[in-house]
C-alpha cells in the first residue's frame, strides 16, 4: 500500500518536472520570438501607427476615405503625418470615386484639410462594373491630375492647388496653373495657363490644342469654359477669341462656340477666314470641321491663287465636307445685309478682271470640289450686284434683280450671271462723265469671257427698256454685244430721243456713237428742227417720217440710209424709193430705184378766213430711177427718165431739175428743167398744147414752158403745129413765141375750127 504511495508520488513529481520543463522552453521561444521594444516617442508626438485608415460619410453614404501605410500624430496642432497616403473621393450617388495618392501628406484633424506638399495623383475612374449603366455625359472626362502641393478638404472632398497641374484624359492630355477640383460637382477649375491638347478616336485624326487664360472642365455637362480669352488651334485651323465653351461627345470634341472670335483655315493654294461675335463650331468624325455658324458681324474671306472673296453678314453659316482628309468649305451662307465681294487677285500677263460686290438679305455661296473655287452664288431675294473696275477706262456696272445666279468657272473666274425683274446701270468714265446707261427687263443673263472675265455677252428679255442721256429704246429681247459694244432690240424694237424715233422688228445700236440699223418694217420719225435752213424737201418746220425694210442711222442720227420700198415723208410732202439716202449735215436728199416724189403746194387759203372753202392742195408729182437734191441749190435733179405731173401739166425727159421753193412760199414747185427727148404737155379747159424737144423749162408762177434744142414743136389741139429753134407758151393764155433759125423760118400749121 505504502509502495503504491511512492510510485503516485512519484509519477506527480516527474509530470510536474515535465510541465516546468516545458514552460521553461516556451518562455524561452517567445522572448526569442517577441519583436523588439519600441523606441520612445519622440517629443511633441502623441503617437504613432500602421495602416492608418480614416473615414468620413453622410449617413450610410461614404464621402472621404483616407488610408495610409503609416502615420504620426503630432501633438500640438493636432496633425499628422502620412505616408503612402491614398484618398477617395466619393461622387455624390456614392459608387464612383475619385482616387488621390501622395508619397507623403499632413492630415489637420481640427480643420479635416489633407495637404501633400510633395507630388500627388488624382485618377478619377469611369463608372464600376457593377454600375452598368454609365452616364455618356461621364464619357471623355479628365481621368488622371498629376500635380504638388495640393489641399484636400475632407468635408467637401474638394482639392486645389497653386502649381502647375499635368492632367490627361482619355483623348488627350494637358496642364494648368492652378487648380481646383470639386468631385462632388465634378468641376475641374483650371486657374491659368490652360492648355488641353485632345485627340479624336480615329486613326486619321488629327490633335487639337485649346488654349486659355482660364478654364472649367464640367465633367456632368462634358463641357469646358474657356476664360476669359481662347485658341483652338488643329494644324492649319486657327481660331481665337473670348470666352468659349466645347462640348464634347464621347471624348471628342462635338462644338466650340465662342464670342468676338476669329480664326483661318490656311492649307496651301486656299485659305479660309471667318470671324463674328458669337462663332459655333461644329466637328464630324476625326474632329474635323463640319459648320461654322456666326452671329453678329459675321465674315467669311476665302482666299485662293486668283481671287479673294469675301462673305459678310448678321448671320454666317459654313458647311464643310467633314469625309475628307482636311475639311474643305462646301457651301456659305450669309443672312441679314449680306455681301459677298470678290476681288481678282493680279497675276503676271494676265489682265486685272472687275471687283465684283454682291447685296442681298440672303448669299448662297457654293464651292467647287477642293473647296478652293467657287461653283455658284445665288440669292433666295432681291439683290443687286456691283461690277466695280480696276483698270483705267472701264465702266462700272451695277444690276439689280428679285432673285440672283451667278456661276464661276475654274480659278473663280466668272461665266454667267442671270436675274430676274432686272434692272442695270452702266457708268462710263470721262470728263465730263457722260450720262449713265439705264435698263430694265423680266429677264437678263450676262455671259463673260472664261479667259479675263470680261462682260462678253448681256442678254434682256420681255419689255426690255432702255435709256442713256436723252436716248430711249424699247424691245422685247436686247442683246449686248461688249466687245463690239452694240445693242440688238428685237421684237417691238424702238428706239427715240428729243429729235425723233425709230422703231422695226429689229434693231442694232451702237452704244459708242449712237448709230444703229433697223431692219423689218422699219419706221422713222424725225421731230422739226427750226434752226435748219429747209426747203420744201426737207423742210425743217414738219415732222420728217420714214417707212422701209431696212434702215441705218449714222453719225448722230446726221447719216439716215432707207432700203427696201422706202418712203419719207413730211406733211404731204413724199418721196418714195428702193433707197433712200439723207445727210442732215449738208441737207442732201438721194432716192434710187422707182423713185416717186410727191411735193405739195401751200392751199390758197393759207392766209384767208376760216370761213372761206379750203381749195384741194396741188401736187407736184416726179418719177425717176434717181433723185439727187441739195439744199444748198434747192435743186432736186432726176435722172434715167424722168416724169412730172402737175394739174394741167406733164413733162418727160431723160433728166429733170426741179428747183424749189423755200418752206415760206405758196408754191414748192419754183420751176424745172428737162432734158434728153422732153416732152412737155399742158391742158387746160378742153385744150392740149404738147411741146417735145432736147430741152425743155417750166416756170411755176408765170406758168411758162420754154422748148428749145433740136428742133422743137409744139402741137396745139386748138392751132395747129408749130416748129421752131425755141418755142414759149403760157399754159393759162394764148400767148406764143417762136424764134426760127436764120436760113429756115419757122413753120406753123393753122387748124381751121
Amino acid at each position: 500500500m505504502r509502495l503504491s504511495r511512492w510510485l503516485i508520488l512519484a509519477a506527480l513529481l516527474a509530470i510536474v518536472a515535465f510541465v516546468g520543463q516545458t514552460y521553461i522552453k516556451r518562455q524561452q521561444a517567445l522572448a526569442r520570438d517577441a519583436p523588439p521594444a519600441p523606441p520612445p516617442l519622440e517629443t511633441g508626438i502623441n503617437g504613432r501607427a500602421s495602416d492608418w485608415v480614416y473615414t468620413q460619410s453622410d449617413g450610410e453614404r461614404p464621402r472621404v476615405t483616407i488610408r495610409a501605410k503609416s502615420f504620426r500624430q503630432v501633438q500640438a496642432p493636432s496633425v499628422m503625418q502620412l505616408n503612402g497616403v491614398e484618398l477617395q473621393l466619393f461622387h455624390k450617388e456614392g459608387v464612383q470615386y475619385d482616387l488621390v495618392r501622395s508619397a507623403q501628406a499632413q492630415f489637420d484633424i481640427v480643420a479635416k484639410s489633407l495637404y501633400s506638399d510633395g507630388e500627388v495623383d488624382i485618377t478619377m475612374p469611369t463608372a464600376s462594373k457593377k454600375d452598368s449603366t454609365e452616364d455618356p455625359l461621364t464619357q471623355g472626362r479628365i481621368v488622371k491630375i498629376h500635380t504638388s502641393g495640393v489641399h484636400f478638404a475632407s468635408d467637401t472632398g474638394k482639392a486645389s492647388t497653386d502649381r502647375e497641374a499635368k492632367f490627361e484624359f482619355e483623348q488627350g492630355y494637358g496642364s494648368a496653373m492652378g487648380v481646383d477640383y470639386d468631385p462632388n460637382s465634378r468641376e475641374l477649375h483650371l486657374r491659368s495657363k490652360v492648355e488641353l491638347h485632345w485627340m479624336g478616336k480615329g486613326p486619321g485624326s488629327k490633335p487639337m490644342l485649346i488654349e486659355a487664360g482660364e478654364a472649367y472642365y464640367r465633367e456632368s455637362e462634358s463641357k469646358v469654359f474657356l476664360l476669359p480669352w481662347s485658341k483652338l488651334t488643329r494644324e492649319t485651323l486657327h481660331m481665337e477669341g473670348a470666352a468659349a465653351i466645347v462640348t464634347l461627345d464621347k471624348g471628342v470634341i462635338k462644338e466650340a462656340f465662342s464670342q468676338s472670335a476669329h480664326g483661318v483655315e490656311d492649307d496651301p493654294g486656299r485659305k479660309v477666314e471667318f470671324a463674328a461675335e458669337t462663332l459655333l463650331l461644329t466637328f464630324g468624325q476625326d474632329m474635323i470641321i463640319k459648320e461654322i455658324k456666326g452671329q453678329q458681324n459675321g465674315k467669311l474671306v476665302s482666299t485662293s491663287n486668283a481671287m479673294r472673296t469675301t462673305v459678310t453678314g448678321d448671320v454666317i453659316d459654313l458647311q464643310f465636307d467633314p469625309t475628307k482628309k482636311d475639311s474643305t468649305l462646301t457651301h456659305a451662307l450669309a443672312m441679314k445685309q449680306a455681301v459677298a465681294e470678290a476681288v481678282p487677285l493680279p497675276r503676271p500677263g494676265e489682265l486685272l478682271g472687275d471687283t465684283r460686290v454682291l447685296h442681298s438679305e440672303v448669299i448662297h455661296l457654293n464651292m467647287r470640289p477642293g473647296g478652293r473655287d467657287i461653283d455658284t452664288v445665288e440669292t433666295d431675294g432681291p439683290g443687286t450686284a456691283d461690277f466695280i473696275p480696276n483698270r483705267a477706262g472701264q465702266p462700272k456696272r451695277s444690276v439689280k434683280g428679285d432673285r440672283i445666279w451667278i456661276a464661276y468657272g475654274p480659278e473663280n473666274r466668272i461665266q454667267s450671271f442671270k436675274t430676274i425683274n432686272a434692272s442695270t446701270r452702266t457708268d462710263k468714265p470721262g470728263m465730263p462723265a457722260p450720262p449713265p446707261m439705264l435698263t430694265q427687263s423680266k429677264e437678263l443673263l450676262a455671259t463673260f469671257d472664261p479667259k479675263t472675265s470680261e462682260l462678253a455677252r448681256l442678254e434682256q428679255k420681255t419689255d426690255f427698256k432702255y435709256e442713256e442721256g436723252t436716248r430711249r429704246a424699247t424691245a422685247d429681247h436686247a442683246t449686248l454685244e461688249q466687245a463690239k459694244d452694240l445693242i440688238t432690240l428685237e421684237g417691238s424694237a424702238r428706239t427715240f430721243d428729243p429729235t425723233g424715233s425709230a422703231s422695226a422688228d429689229r434693231l442694232i445700236m451702237d452704244q459708242k456713237s449712237g448709230d444703229f440699223v433697223a431692219d423689218g418694217r422699219v419706221a422713222t420719225t424725225r421731230l422739226p428742227d427750226d434752226k435748219a435752213s429747209s426747203s420744201a424737201l426737207l423742210s425743217g418746220s414738219d415732222v420728217m417720217q420714214g417707212r422701209a425694210q431696212h434702215m441705218t442711222s449714222t453719225e448722230h442720227n446726221q447719216k439716215l440710209h432707207y432700203e427696201g420700198n422706202a418712203v419719207v415723208w413730211q406733211g404731204p410732202n413724199r418721196v418714195e424709193a428702193d433707197r433712200i439716202d439723207i445727210n442732215r449735215m449738208t441737207q442732201a436728199f438721194e432716192a434710187h430705184g422707182k423713185v416717186v416724189s410727191q411735193f405739195a403746194d401751200k392751199s390758197s387759203d393759207d392766209k384767208t378766213t376760216a370761213e372761206k372753202t379750203p381749195t384741194p392742195p396741188v401736187f407736184t408729182v416726179v418719177r425717176a430711177p434717181d433723185l439727187v437734191y441739195s439744199d444748198e441749190t434747192r435743186l432736186a435733179h432726176y435722172q434715167g427718165g424722168a416724169a412730172m405731173v402737175r394739174p394741167g401739166l406733164t413733162v418727160n425727159g431723160k433728166e429733170l431739175k426741179a428747183f424749189l421753193n423755200d418752206k415760206n412760199s405758196s408754191s414748192t414747185l419754183d420751176k424745172a428743167y428737162a432734158d434728153g427727148a422732153v416732152k412737155i404737155v399742158s391742158t387746160a379747159d378742153k385744150r392740149t398744147r404738147t411741146g417735145t424737144g432736147e430741152h425743155g423749162e417750166y416756170y411755176t408762177t408765170e406758168q411758162k414752158v420754154i422748148m428749145n434744142g433740136g428742133d422743137s414743136l409744139l402741137v396745139d389741139s386748138v392751132k395747129g403745129q408749130t416748129r421752131g429753134k425755141q418755142l414759149t407758151w403760157w399754159s393759162n393764155n394764148d400767148r406764143l413765141l417762136v424764134n426760127g433759125v436764120e436760113n429756115r423760118p419757122a413753120d406753123t400749121l393753122f387748124r381751121k375750127k
